[in-house]
C-alpha cells in the first residue's frame, strides 16, 4: 500500500509538472540567433490570458518567424503602474497593455509613443473602426495606443424570473417575454420582481444600480457627458447628470439603505458562485460580453437549459439564444427615442516611451489588427471586435449567443466612452465616494455633484497649473 501511494503521488507530481510545461506561464523567453526579442507586459489572468498567449505563439510562429521576432508574453497585476517605474527607469518593456482610460494619463506624462507614423507605414485603414474605438486611443489629436478588446455594455436579464412572474408583470402592463425599453420600465420591472420576506427583507431584487459596475457613468443613459471636450469644463452639476443621479438614489430612498447594505451582505465576487445574478438574487444587471464566460464557469446550469453547450455550438445562431436561461438588450435610456446607448471602454496596447525595437513592437500591434486574428482572439477570450466588420463565423462561433448586441451597442452613435482627461483616475475615485454617500443617503445628489464638481475644477486647474504645455482637450 505505502508503494501504491508513493508511486501515485510521484505521478501526480509528474503529471502536473508535465501539464505545466504544456500549458503552465511561460519563463524567459531567448531569442535564436539574429532575431528581436520584444518585451510584452499585460494584466491578463484566467481565459483572457490564455487567449492572449495564443496570438502570441501564432505571431511568433508566422509573421515573427519571418521577420526574425520573437515577443514575450508575461501577465503581471498593476501593469500600469509598473510600465509607468520601467518607462522612468529607461528600461520599458516593448509593449504594454493598458486601459482606454490610461491613454490621456500616459500621453500626458510622455510615457508613450506616438503611434501614428506607424500606423501609416502598415496602412492600417483608421476607417475600419467602429465609432469611437480610436477615439479611445487618442491624446491631443495623436494616436498613442491600439486596441485588443474593446467592450460594451448591455442590459443582462434572468428569462426564467421574468417567465416565473409573468403574471404578475402582465398585471403591471409589462411583457414578461421582453426586457425594459426605457428607464420608467426599467424602474417598474424592478418593482414586480422585487420580493421580501416575512421581516420586510429583500430575498430577490429586480436591479441595484450601486452593484453596477458602472454607476460612475450613468451619464450614458442619461443622454449627457461628464466632460465637455470642446470648453474644457466638467458637467457633473448639469440638469441631465442631475437627474441620473437623483434617479439613482431613488433607489436608496424606497428601499432604505439598510435593507440594501444587509442585502448585499450575502452577495461574493463578480467572479463567483455568489455573484448575485449567477446565484438568481438580482434579476438584471449591466455587463460586458464576457457575461457567458463568467456563467459557464460559476452556474453553468444557465448556460445549457436544453441542451449541452458542446451540442448547442452546432446549433444555428438564431437558435442558440434559447438554450440561455438569461438574454441580453440596450441598457434601457432616460430618452425613449434611443434604443442603443451604452458605454464603450476598452483594453489598449501601447509602446512606452524609450521602448528599445518600436517598429519590432508595432508589428505584433498591427499583426492582432488583422480581422483573422482578432477575431480569433477575441473569441478565445469572450470579447467584441474593435472592427466594423465582423465575420458570420465569428457571431456563430463566439462563447457568447448575445454578441450581436454587444457589437451592435459598441458601434452604436449614441456609446459613450470615458473623458479624455489626464486626471481621470481622480475624477473616478471622486464619484466612487460620491456614489457611495448618496446611496447612504449622506447627501442629496445635487448637493454631492456640486462638491464633486468644485474639487475637480480645482484639481484640474492644479495640474494645467503644473503642466502648462498641456492645454487640455479643447
Amino acid at each position: 500500500m505505502k508503494n501504491f501511494i508513493r508511486n501515485t503521488l510521484l505521478a501526480c507530481l509528474i503529471l502536473s509538472a508535465l501539464w505545466l510545461l504544456a500549458f503552465g506561464p511561460r519563463g524567459h523567453v531567448e531569442p535564436p540567433p539574429g532575431f528581436v526579442h520584444i518585451s510584452y507586459w499585460d494584466k491578463w489572468s484566467g481565459q483572457a490570458a490564455w487567449a492572449m498567449q495564443g496570438a502570441v505563439d501564432d505571431f511568433n510562429n508566422s509573421v515573427g518567424k519571418e521577420k526574425h521576432i520573437v515577443v514575450e508574453y508575461v501577465s503581471m497585476p498593476e501593469v500600469n503602474r509598473k510600465t509607468l517605474i520601467a518607462t522612468a527607469g529607461g528600461v520599458p518593456p516593448e509593449i504594454a497593455g493598458l486601459w482606454d482610460m490610461q491613454v490621456a494619463q500616459f500621453a500626458a506624462l510622455g510615457a508613450l509613443e506616438r503611434l501614428d507614423p506607424l500606423v501609416d507605414e502598415f496602412k492600417i485603414d483608421r476607417n475600419s473602426y467602429k465609432p469611437h474605438i480610436l477615439d479611445m486611443c487618442t491624446y491631443h489629436g495623436g494616436l498613442y495606443a491600439m486596441p485588443d478588446a474593446p467592450a460594451s455594455v448591455a442590459l443582462v436579464y434572468n428569462k426564467r424570473i421574468f417567465l416565473e412572474n409573468a403574471d404578475k408583470l402582465r398585471a403591471a402592463g409589462l411583457d414578461p417575454l421582453k426586457p425594459p425599453a426605457t428607464i420608467d420600465e426599467l424602474d417598474r420591472y424592478n418593482e414586480v420582481l422585487t420580493t421580501r420576506d416575512d421581516r420586510g427583507r429583500i430575498v430577490r431584487a429586480g436591479y441595484i444600480p450601486i452593484d453596477s459596475w458602472y454607476v460612475n457613468m450613468l451619464n450614458c443613459w442619461f443622454d449627457t457627458e461628464l466632460w465637455d471636450a470642446r470648453t474644457g469644463r466638467f458637467l457633473l452639476t448639469n440638469d441631465a447628470n442631475t437627474n441620473a443621479y437623483e434617479w439613482m438614489q431613488g433607489y436608496a430612498k424606497h428601499w432604505g439603505p439598510g435593507s440594501v447594505t444587509e442585502f448585499r451582505q450575502a452577495f461574493g465576487s463578480y467572479s463567483s458562485t455568489q455573484n448575485p445574478f449567477l446565484a438568481r438574487k438580482v434579476a438584471m444587471v449591466q455587463q460586458g460580453c464576457w457575461q457567458s464566460e463568467n456563467a459557464f464557469r460559476f452556474n453553468p446550469d444557465m448556460n445549457q437549459v436544453l441542451v449541452p453547450i458542446t451540442i448547442e455550438m452546432f446549433l444555428p445562431r438564431v437558435v442558440r439564444p434559447f438554450n440561455y436561461e438569461w438574454g441580453a438588450a440596450a441598457f434601457p435610456s432616460v430618452n425613449p427615442a434611443i434604443h442603443d446607448a451604452s458605454h464603450v471602454e476598452a483594453d489598449v496596447l501601447a509602446i512606452p516611451k524609450g521602448a528599445k525595437h518600436k517598429r519590432e513592437a508595432f508589428e505584433f500591434l498591427a499583426y492582432l489588427q488583422r480581422q483573422d486574428v482578432m477575431e480569433k482572439f477575441c473569441t478565445a477570450g469572450c470579447a467584441t471586435s474593435p472592427l466594423k466588420n465582423v465575420s458570420e463565423s465569428f457571431l456563430r462561433k463566439h462563447p457568447n449567443p448575445y454578441a450581436d448586441v454587444w457589437e451592435m451597442l459598441q458601434a452604436s452613435p449614441h456609446a459613450h466612452t470615458v473623458p479624455p482627461i489626464p486626471i481621470y483616475a481622480e475624477l473616478s475615485s471622486e464619484m466612487t465616494v460620491m456614489v457611495q454617500r448618496m446611496y447612504l443617503l449622506q447627501t442629496d445628489a445635487r448637493d454631492a455633484l456640486a462638491t464633486t464638481q468644485k474639487r475637480m475644477e480645482e484639481k484640474y486647474a492644479k495640474y494645467l497649473a503644473e503642466n502648462p504645455d498641456d492645454e487640455g482637450q479643447h
